[in-house]
């Protein structure tokens, strides 16, 4: 981050070191020279471990976008179904994630879109609740990069070495960045989505929502990879 070091050839072992020469790996291959017991009792406890960390819940941000997508698409054909649906996608939601790690934004998704629905099932018009949504999604992710841990972070993780990932400055930056990016997106999204909705379209606004996000995840997928290595080799 200070630029007093760099890095040449494939960041990906960078990224990766801890996995590959971490203290328990470490531990494990230098009580190859103990005992047998030492070396038994080593491996006993690397084993135990490893099966701590395959049973570990992690977390899953398909769980967090969910309830959303569903409201988006469902409530905007039939404001009354689409509620409904939405609604069992939230009740069903704690059943759903009984194998994944819930997160804070999990939680918010959930009362978000429930209150969503319930406004719209109380008689709310749905040209200023569906933007509205999008608004709440919005604010979401934008406020999440004020506090010491941004949402992406919390799901990108899994992929760096868990919460070790969340100790590394170029990880967390990288993430602020792009849980920004997302926030500016869904922060702007509900002022063409207030006009839509009063026009012929208004039922697949769902539909039409959907393609500036599916850019988004092609730019997220090429920065996350591409920015760690910029700083890296700058």
């Amino acid at each position: 981050m200070r630029h007093m070091y760099s890095v040449e050839g494939d960041f990906d072992l960078m990224i990766h070191w801890d996995e590959f020469f971490g203290a328990a790996r470490s531990c494990t291959q230098g009580s190859a020279g103990n005992t047998a017991a030492g070396a038994d009792s080593a491996g006993n406890t690397a084993a135990a471990a490893r099966g701590k960390n395959e049973v570990e819940p992690k977390t899953n941000m398909m769980l967090l976008l969910a309830p959303w997508i569903v409201f988006w698409i469902a409530a905007s054909i039939d404001g009354f179904w689409g509620s409904l649906v939405s609604v069992a996608v939230c009740v069903l939601l704690p059943v759903l994630m009984h194998r994944t790690k819930a997160t804070l934004y999990d939680q918010i998704s959930g009362l978000g879109v429930g209150a969503c629905s319930i406004a719209l099932l109380a008689g709310a018009p749905p040209v200023l609740v569906i933007p509205a949504s999008y608004l709440l999604f919005g604010l979401m992710w934008t406020l999440s990069c004020f506090a010491k841990v941004p949402l992406t972070a919390h799901y990108s993780k899994n992929n760096y070495n868990g919460d070790a990932a969340l100790r590394n400055p170029i990880f967390m930056r990288t993430n602020r960045i792009l849980t920004a990016a997302w926030g500016i997106l869904y922060l702007a999204t509900p002022i063409w989505t207030y006009f839509i909705m009063q026009t012929d379209a208004a039922s697949f606004v769902g539909a039409i929502n959907s393609v500036l996000p599916a850019l988004m995840g092609v730019f997220t997928a090429w920065f996350q990879k591409w920015y760690p290595r910029h700083i890296a080799r700058g």
